[in-house]
C-alpha cells in the first residue's frame, strides 16, 4: 500500500487510519465506523511515536491497536535512519513474521517511505500482557519462557542468511562505524562506570583495541538471524507468563548464532542467577535448537558466547558513554547492564578469544 505516511501524530487524521485500516482482511466484511487515539505516554520506547487506537466497526466490534511512527526527535530520527532501522522492521513484518514460529503482535499496516523518511506501524495492542523491567531483571522462569521463541528465531535462517540480504553482519559499512564509536566512548565510559566495574582496566581497553577483530569473529562461523536487541523490555508475557511475544524488529541482523542468547543471559537476569542456572539454560536453549531441526553443540555455542559477550560490549560502552547523566533510571539501566556483562565475561573467559 503506498499511503501518504503522517510524519507525527499530529498529522494521523481518522480518515487515514480508516484508509489503511480498511484494506485489511479483517475488516472487509465489517466496515469501521470509528476511531480513536491515546496517548501511551513517553518513555515506552526512544526510536519512535506512539499511539494506542481504538477501532470499532459497523457490527460494534471493537479492536485495540498500537501505532508506530518515525522517532519525534531528530536525532534518534538520524540513528535510526543510519542504521536502516525503519526499513528492517518494516520488512521484518512484512516478509518474515509470518514464517517464524513465535508470537509477534499481529499487523494491521506496515509501511516505510525513503523519500519522505516516514514509517508507520499499526499493530495488535498486547492488552494483559506484561513486560519486566531489565533493571530488576528477568525471573527464572520469565527466562525459561524467552529461551523457546529465541531458538525459533535463531534457527529460522541457520547458515542461510543470504536469502536476506538486506540484512546487516558486522562488515555492512554502517556496523563497522562501532570502531570508531568504541574508541570515542571508551573513555567517558570508563570514566562513569569503571571504578565498579568487574574487570580491569588494561582488560577493558584490549577489548576496544581489539575491536576490529572481535567484528571479524562475529562474522565467522554458523551465521544466522539474530533479533540483536533481545532484552526483556522487548518481550511481553501473557497473563500466566507461558507465552512470550517478541517485540522491536528494528536492529536484526546477521550474526554469529549466539548473540541473542549472549545477551538475554548476560544482562537481563541478575548474576546469581545466571550462575545458578546457566547450565539449565544453555541446556534447553540447545534441545529447542534441535527440535526446529539444528545440530548445535554445547562446545560451538559457548565458544560463539564467548564472541558474542564481547560483542556485546557496544551497547554498554557507547550506550553507557552517551545516555543523559541526569536520567536516574538511565543511569542504574547501564550500570546494571556492565556490572552483569563484565561478570559473565569473566565467568565465560571471553577473553581467550582475542589473547
Amino acid at each position: 500500500m503506498n499511503k501518504t505516511i503522517p510524519a507525527s501524530m499530529q498529522g494521523v487524521t481518522d480518515r487515514w487510519l480508516i484508509d489503511v485500516l480498511g484494506a485489511h482482511p479483517d475488516f472487509a466484511d465489517d466496515p469501521i465506523s470509528s476511531v480513536a487515539r491515546q496517548s501511551v505516554g513517553e518513555g515506552i520506547g526512544q526510536v519512535g511515536e506512539f499511539n494506542k487506537v481504538v477501532v470499532e466497526t459497523q457490527s460494534a466490534r471493537t479492536t485495540t491497536l498500537f501505532l508506530k511512527l518515525r522517532a519525534p526527535i531528530e536525532g534518534m530520527h538520524a540513528v535510526a535512519l543510519r542504521y536502516k532501522m525503519y526499513e528492517k522492521e518494516v520488512r521484518f513484518y512484512n516478509e518474515l513474521a509470518a514464517q517464524m514460529n513465535i508470537r509477534t503482535p499481529k499487523v494491521y499496516y506496515a509501511d516505510y517511505d525513503p523519500a519522505t523518511e516516514n514509517v508507520a506501524l499499526l499493530m495488535e495492542f498486547l492488552d494483559g500482557w506484561h513486560s519486566p523491567d531489565q533493571i530488576t531483571g528477568a525471573s527464572h522462569d520469565q527466562t525459561l519462557a524467552a529461551i523457546g521463541p529465541l531458538a525459533a528465531i535463531n534457527s529460522s535462517y541457520w547458515n542461510s542468511t543470504a536469502d536476506l540480504p538486506w540484512l546487516p553482519t558486522m562488515q555492512t559499512d554502517y556496523m563497522q562505524q562501532t570502531i570508531s564509536d568504541m574508541a570515542a566512548c571508551s573513555d567517558p565510559f570508563f570514566e562513569r562506570f569503571g571504578a565498579e566495574l568487574p574487570i580491569a582496566k588494561a582488560d577493558f581497553y584490549r577489548i576496544i583495541e581489539s575491536w576490529p577483530a572481535i567484528l571479524d569473529g562475529l562474522s565467522e562461523g554458523n551465521l544466522t538471524l539474530t533479533h540483536y536487541d533481545y532484552r526483556v523490555e522487548n518481550m511481553f508475557f501473557s497473563g500466566d507468563g507461558r507465552s512470550v511475544a517478541v517485540i522491536d524488529w528494528q536492529l536484526i541482523a546477521a550474526l554469529r548464532a549466539g548473540w541473542d542468547l549472549a545477551y538475554l543471559l548476560g544482562t537481563n537476569i541478575p548474576t546469581d542467577q545466571r550462575r545458578t542456572h546457566e547450565q539449565q539454560y544453555l541446556d534447553l536453549y540447545l534441545q529447542r535448537m534441535r527440535d526446529e531441526g539444528v545440530d548445535y553443540s554445547e562446545t560451538q555455542l559457548r565458544q560463539d558466547m564467548k564472541w558474542s559477550l564481547l560483542g556485546l560490549c557496544s551497547i554498554a560502552v557507547i550506550g553507557g558513554a552517551n545516555f543523559d547523566a541526569s536520567n536516574a533510571r538511565s543511569f542504574e539501566l547501564f550500570k546494571v547492564i556492565s556490572m552483569r556483562l563484565f561478570d559473565a565475561i569473566a565467568d565465560h573467559e571471553a577473553l581467550t578469544v582475542i589473547s
